[in-house]
């Protein structure tokens, strides 16, 4: 079976990070271990919460080779394979927000749900001069 954890990261947090995957990796892996107040500040600080009954899980389809599980701080994803995982529950977090960072403990894989748009990044880019 394969296990994924699912966060939702705040689109501040997104933008600034996106290229940086590798350092909300470890981060997030070690707060699965690590349960303190002050990792647990950090992990309020930058993710939106998954709370129950939220219009996010209802939105999302379940059959019985998925099984989902909610923390305050994440989706839990258990499923046969990444391809189930994509069809059902992937997917639809792609068509919700693009700022969820997956990670997949067992196999040491981290990623983001979806590209940063190449527009969506330059509007972002504040010019002082312009020579057109």
């Amino acid at each position: 079976m394969k296990e994924y954890f699912v966060y939702w990261v705040k689109h501040e947090i997104y933008f600034r990070y996106f290229y940086k995957s590798d350092i909300l990796y470890r981060f997030f892996l070690s707060s699965q271990v690590e349960d303190t107040v002050y990792v647990q500040e950090q992990l309020d600080y930058i993710t939106y919460d998954f709370s129950p009954g939220a219009s996010l899980q209802q939105a999302l389809y379940q059959d019985d080779s998925v099984h989902l599980e909610t923390d305050q701080h994440y989706l839990r994803v258990v499923c046969d394979s990444l391809t189930t995982a994509e069809e059902t529950v992937f997917s639809e977090l792609r068509h919700f927000d693009s700022s969820f960072f997956i990670i997949e403990p067992a196999a040491n894989n981290c990623g983001w749900i979806a590209p940063i748009i190449k527009n969506d990044l330059q509007s972002r880019v504040h010019l002082l001069y312009s020579s057109f």
